[in-house]
Parts: structure tokens; sequence; C-alpha cells
């Protein structure tokens, strides 16, 4: 029986230049007699996810969004071999893959469970595909090149791919050595970056940012604009909680600032002209989002892609300064280094200076979009993140970096004194739980949690 092969074709509208490479591909995959079925994803009508998590508890197994990002979920998952091909983004992929990735949510199980000692979703299928990424250059960048793997290895991992194989294609190779590069990666396999990969990326970054914050120092106020990437419509998000937070400590310092959550609409041209305005007169750009597949949310990644074309058409009157929030729904913060990378090439590329991020674990169960202070309704304390936010406050608007102690305390276990290995086992049944209490309330027993609909009997 010959393979089922997916192809994500991620190409946006001005890479044309690129699809060469995409019919180099198609040659190679010809060759095997596979049956490939490929979505060009820049010609589809999909939705982005919205943070709903129907797909889990409302509809298990299937996104509520009734379009085509449903028969693409469902074509990969019955792969045998699922194959993004996408001109590589800061070290990310395009915002065309980002949009149909983040739908393939309802893949896995809400549940927890520990793979290759790390914290990772349970797979709610037997059968998962071998994922192949083919990543693209114009010109060469090996930070972004090593990044771009990584990401691949972690999406495999994530998604319980039996093996994997990333590759980084340069669009000046000769095509007898593209070809070469294509048909060898459709045959290899690679080992997972690791939990200490990850860290390690964690600490290159902090190796980036200047000296702690010198009290002596006081600069002019600025404007600050906060991007909230979190696509969640129908209550409050983590994100803009903590974005929210950290404008309203640089406000104190006597700072203007204004809040954007991310939508599909905003990048019509009608509304994108007027938030691009508003980044030309911000001295601090302020990113907000949760992790979502590894990596940052299709809004924010597709915000990132044209904020790199507008600020690099353009002379830049000052210099403007570049900090990201990112939390994700792990209980340890190192699955966030992707996404944050991402960013500081983001910057790098762009000019901007990199004021540094903070890294949060187990952001929507410990802060649930409830205000850090005050009346919190059945939350934990965040005192940690408080102080965090605050030293990170106070440095950003002395137009200097994010403190190394800021990025230690938003790190830090949520329970004071509680071992980390302690955590990680209190967590997963803190989640169990919570799921079992939300398919409660939607009328489901929680094993309608794990049903199926994919499965496919081989």
């Amino acid at each position: 029986m010959p393979q089922r092969i997916v192809l994500l074709n991620g190409l946006r509208k001005d890479d044309q230049d690129l699809t060469f490479c995409l019919d180099y591909l198609l040659e190679e995959i010809q060759v095997s007699n596979a049956a490939v079925q490929v979505y060009t994803l820049g010609e589809l009508q999909t939705g982005t996810c919205i943070g709903c998590f129907g797909c889990w508890v409302k509809t298990p197994g299937v996104c509520i969004e009734p379009d085509i990002g449903r028969d693409i979920a469902e074509a990969v998952v019955r792969s045998d071999v699922t194959i993004l091909l996408t001109p590589i983004v800061f070290g990310g992929y395009s915002s065309e893959i980002k949009k149909i990735q983040d739908r393939w949510l309802p893949l896995v199980l809400p549940y927890f469970g520990v793979f290759h000692d790390e914290i990772h979703h349970l797979p709610r299928y037997s059968h998962y595909p071998r994922l192949v990424a083919f990543g693209l250059q114009r010109q060469p960048n090996q930070e972004e090149a090593n990044l771009f793997k990584i990401l691949v290895g972690r999406n495999a991992l994530n998604f319980h791919s039996p093996t994997h194989a990333a590759e980084v294609l340069l669009a000046t190779t000769s095509p007898d050595l593209l070809r070469s590069q294509i048909r060898a990666t459709l045959l290899r396999s690679e080992s997972a970056p690791s939990s200490q990969v990850m860290e390690t990326k964690m600490r290159a970054l902090e190796a980036h940012l200047g000296m702690p914050l010198d009290s002596a120092a006081s600069p002019a106020p600025g404007r600050a604009l906060l991007l909230i990437g979190s696509p969640k419509v129908k209550s409050p998000s983590t994100s803009g909680v903590l974005g929210g937070y950290l404008l309203d400590r640089l406000e104190e310092k006597g700072w203007e600032t204004k809040t954007l959550t991310l939508r599909g609409q905003l990048f019509k041209s009608e509304h994108q002209a007027e938030w691009l305005a508003d980044v030309d007169q911000a001295d601090l750009l302020v990113l907000a989002f949760p992790l979502y597949i590894d990596a940052l949310p299709a809004l924010m990644t597709r915000a990132l892609e044209v904020l790199a074309n507008h600020l690099t058409s353009q002379a830049k009157a000052r210099p403007k300064h570049l900090a990201v929030l990112c939390n994700n729904g792990f209980p340890e913060p190192y699955p966030n280094a992707v996404a944050l990378s991402i960013c500081h090439q983001f910057a790098a590329k762009t000019g901007l200076v990199w004021s540094g991020g903070l890294a949060l674990a187990a952001g929507e169960a410990i802060i649930r979009g409830q205000p850090l202070t005050g009346e919190r309704q059945g939350s934990p304390p965040v005192p940690h993140v408080i102080e965090a936010l605050d030293l990170a406050g106070a440095a950003l608007a002395a137009k200097q970096t994010i403190p190394a102690e800021a990025q230690r305390l938003m790190a830090k276990v949520p329970i004071p004194l509680m071992p980390l290995s302690l955590w990680r086992r209190l967590f997963i049944k803190m989640a169990g739980w919570h799921w079992r209490q939300a398919a409660a309330s939607n009328q489901a027993d929680p094993d309608q949690l794990k049903a199926q609909p994919y499965a496919l009997h081989r």
C-alpha cells in the first residue's frame, strides 16, 4: 500500500520566487509513488484558532470552526507523513503554516503525561504521522536555521510523531544540490531536541541583555504600545492581564500607553495603516501572547511579518525597544524558549532594541484571566508574577533591559517552597481534575473527551 503524504504549502503571496523549491519537492515525492494530498494554504479560507478549547470539551477531537481546517487536521492525523514547506520567518514558520498548525490542538488530549522526562499532552490516537519540514531561506542565517530545526523537533515531540526531519534549503543553491537535500531529508530521522536544549536557548537569550536597572537613570517618559496576541474573544486573556499590569507600571512613571488586541480584520488595508501609525509613535513595543504549538499564535506571527515589512522600509528617527511576555500551559517555562527566540530574531532583523522577555509557566492555571491584585475568585495569589512585572516595568520605564531577577521570579514554581518534581506531578493531577470538571459543565462524560473521530483502522 503506498504511503499517504500530506504536504502543507505555507508559501505566501510574496514568496513566488521560492515556488521552484515546491516543484523539486513534488518531483521527489512522486518518484516514491506515494499518494500525495497538497494544501496550498494561502489559497484557502481558514479561520484562526480562537483559544476556546471547545475541541476538547464541546466537540472532543474536532475544532468547533466548520471550515477546511477540520479537513486538514483529519488528513494530517491519517497520513503516514506530513510535510511542511515554509519560508523561515525569524526562525519559525510562515503565518500560513501557523494558522493551520494552531488548529491541530484537537489531535491531542487535554490531559498530560510524562514523555521523555517532560510534560506533554497525552496522545488522542495510536498513530501519528512522521513530520518532515523544509524551511526556505533567500540568504543564509545560521541562527534562524538552527531555531527552525529545534521548532520542528519540538513539534514532533508534542504531537508524538514517531520520527521527524528538518532541513533548511537556500534558494541560491544549485538545483542538483537542492534535489539531493530534499531526497536525503525525506529518508532521514533526527533526534528530538530535549528540555536541556530549550533551557540553553533561554540562557542564550539572557546573554543578549545588558546591565540591570540603574536607579540613577531617569530618561524622559515615552510611549508604549501593547500588542496582545491571545486569540480569545469571549473572556479576558492571561496575556491581556500580564500586559495590562505592565502598562500600568509604565503609566505610573509618566508613560503614555495604548493597547491593541490582534484580530484578523486588523490586517485589512483600511485598518492596518491605523495600527502601524501607532507603532511608528511608540518608543516601546510590548508583545504579550500565549504559547501555541511551541511558538507564537498565528495572528502574532502575521503581525511580525507585517511589522517587519513596515519597519525595514523606513528610516528610524529614534531607537525603538521590544519586550515580550510569553505564557504557556505547561508546568515549566522552558517551552517558551523558541517563541522568545523568534521574537529576538525579529528584533535583530528590524533594528529594534531587544529589551528582553519574561517566560511564565502554567499561565492559564494560575492567572485565569483575572487581575493580578485584589480579589481573584479562587485563583491562587501570584506574588512572584507581580514582583517580576514590577521589576520589568521599572527597567523598561528607564529604557533599560528586563533584569535577570525579573526573569527568575517569573519562572518560579508558583507554590512557595514546593520542589519542581512535586509541582510537575501536582500540575498533571490539577489539569486532569480541571478537564473532568469542564466535561461535566458541558454535559459530557469524561471518557467522551477521549473520542477519536479521525481514527483510521489500519
